[in-house]
């Protein structure tokens, strides 16, 4: 059963911003992971981040991703979200993500959060031509997002819309792979042909 809708800030403990990572950039400081837009085409951020040496005030560290948090593209390509993992914990969200910090893993999965941001209910709800010109490059304010209802099923249903695409994503992983290998063999096959 999903419950009538919740605004999105009441389901987070936090929904923010990233980082305006010009403003910190800084050759002589740390080096940091940042997550930014381009590293949420999987349901989960992998390790693979730009490093970028970054001044370590103690501002920075609200910015710092937690294990369960979501990081949603808020400029650029919006219906991309991402979920972070151990594997990218204590990264940097970038200046056109936000993070959306559950307030009960017991109520709301996060991976459910980042599957329904990229749903096609989602860009039907994002994309009504009173909300988004076509001449601008798609964006969303943190604070338009907080007011978004969100449904909400029970979590045993998310937790199985999670697994559903899950398997997709893998399935299509799996797809791609074999479209790529077998590009390769027909030009292998296409250079031994105009080689004799």
């Amino acid at each position: 059963m999903v419950q009538a809708g919740y605004l999105f800030k009441d389901l987070g403990e936090s929904l923010t911003q990233g980082l305006s990572v010009s403003r910190y950039r800084d050759n002589g400081g740390e080096s940091e992971f940042i997550v930014n837009v381009k590293d949420l085409e999987k349901l989960h951020i992998e390790h693979d981040l730009e490093q970028i040496k970054l001044n370590n005030t103690a501002s920075i560290q609200r910015y710092r991703l937690r294990k369960n948090d979501v990081v949603i593209a808020i400029r650029g390509s919006l219906l991309k979200s991402s979920v972070v993992t151990e594997a990218s914990e204590g990264s940097i969200a970038g200046q056109n993500v936000a993070i959306f910090r559950p307030k009960d893993l017991k109520q709301v999965n996060p991976g459910y959060i980042a599957v329904l941001m990229r749903s096609k209910w989602m860009e039907k709800l994002l994309y009504t031509p009173q909300k988004r010109s076509s001449t601008t490059l798609p964006s969303i304010r943190v604070s338009e997002l907080r007011e978004l209802k969100i449904p909400l099923p029970e979590i045993n249903t998310q937790n199985q819309i999670v697994q559903l695409f899950l398997l997709f994503e893998s399935y299509r992983e799996l797809t791609l792979d074999a479209l790529a290998a077998r590009q390769e063999l027909t030009e292998m096959s296409l250079f031994q042909l105009l080689d004799k």
